[in-house]
């Protein structure tokens, strides 16, 4: 039996975590966290998750439930 991961929160999403989104493999490149502002003083209405492919193709997530972790 094969037991697949999942977030339970956007806070536990790490840069550079190895996660499968739609049957592809992925890196978390960026993770925005509704509430919380990044250094250039953006602050997101939604919480969104940026991931990157080896290809330098860049996907973005809205709903952090749909990643699986990769250990």
């Amino acid at each position: 039996m094969k037991f697949i991961q999942r977030y339970k929160s956007p806070k536990y999403i790490g840069l550079g975590d190895s996660v499968r989104y739609e049957g592809k493999d992925y890196l978390v490149l960026i993770n925005y966290i509704v509430g919380e502002t990044d250094k250039h003083g953006y602050t997101p209405k939604v919480n969104r998750t940026i991931l990157i492919d080896d290809n330098d193709r860049k996907v973005v997530v809205n709903d952090y439930t749909e990643l699986e972790i990769i250990s």
